[in-house]
Formats: structure tokens, sequence, C-alpha cells
């Protein structure tokens, strides 16, 4: 004979498992829901503004294209734009 906490342990698991099969799409959702409700903000209105303004001039940079020097950004652009990702602290 089974242990009652056995028992109840195994019932508990099958229960769970029934739900989830029956409605995992909708627990899913609760959840993504649950952790998601704050993450973003509505209205950006505070006084930090990191990035460059709207329509001004990328600033002159000092790089390498392989051997080329660039000071210029213009010379990296393709046909599809450009990402452009600086860190002012890298660990070589």
């Amino acid at each position: 004979m089974m242990k009652p906490w056995l028992t109840i342990l195994i019932s508990a698991t099958l229960v769970l498992g029934l739900l989830v099969a029956l409605a995992g799409d909708v627990v899913k959702g609760w959840v993504i829901q649950a952790l998601t409700d704050d993450m973003f903000v509505a209205v950006d209105n505070d006084a930090f503004d990191p990035g460059l303004p709207v329509g001004s001039q990328f600033p002159k940079i000092d790089a390498r294209l392989g051997a080329l020097p660039v000071t210029d950004i213009s010379l990296l652009v393709g046909d599809r734009g450009l990402i452009f990702i600086a860190s002012r602290s890298v660990d070589w």
C-alpha cells in the first residue's frame, strides 16, 4: 500500500500535468503577462538622454577597417545601413 503523502504527490502531479495539457497556452499567457507587466514604461519622461539628437551629424571616429584608417562613419555604411555599438570600457 502507498503512503498517503506519495498518493497526494502523484495526484497533484497528474492534476497539474492535465491542467498544463488542457490550458497550457492560457497558463503560459498568464505567466508571461505577470512577468512583463511592468517591463516597459508608457512614456520616457526623464531627463536622461545619452544618444545623439535626431538629425545631428555623427561625430568623427578613430577606427580601422582592415589596414584603412576610418574617421568618417559614412565609409562603414552599407546598402542596408549600419549598426554602431560603442563601449567605453572594453578589456581586451
